[in-house]
């Protein structure tokens, strides 16, 4: 799917090209973004901090109304602490632009992760190491 391997690929400028002005982004417990601009300004928050996203796309099945689920590795990186976790992204496209945007991840295995990526930061063979597409 173009958006994930566009924000994998730090093209964050096409990745909201691909939003619908009206897109609602919902990360799962977490606050819901209503609007393009809305998701704009939080990619802008994520820049300013320095943390780097890395999005792998691992598997992607469409529907002909314009469904499209997606699992795709992330990693957040700031200086050597990566923290690499598994997701899922429902996504709802209309007219080539995504409408609704939901991710979903297991909390449990983003501590792991957390946790794995401060040992790494110590002893580099721990760290996680991005997977292959």
């Amino acid at each position: 799917m173009r958006f994930v391997e566009a924000l994998g690929a730090g093209d964050v400028e096409l990745a909201q090209r691909l939003l619908a002005k009206d897109v609602v982004y919902t990360r799962m417990s977490w606050r819901t973004l209503d609007g393009r601009d809305a998701v704009a300004r939080h990619f802008a928050r994520r820049a300013r901090s320095r943390t780097r996203l890395e999005s792998v796309l691992q598997c992607a099945v469409a529907d002909d109304e314009g469904l499209v689920l997606t699992e795709r590795v992330t990693a957040l990186s700031r200086g050597r602490l990566r923290v690499q976790f598994w997701v899922c992204g429902h996504f709802e496209v209309v007219d080539g632009r995504i409408t609704v945007w939901r991710d979903y991840f297991d909390y449990l295995a983003v501590a792991r992760a957390a946790a794995r990526g401060v040992a790494g930061t110590m002893v580099p063979a721990l760290r996680a190491r991005p997977p292959r597409a």
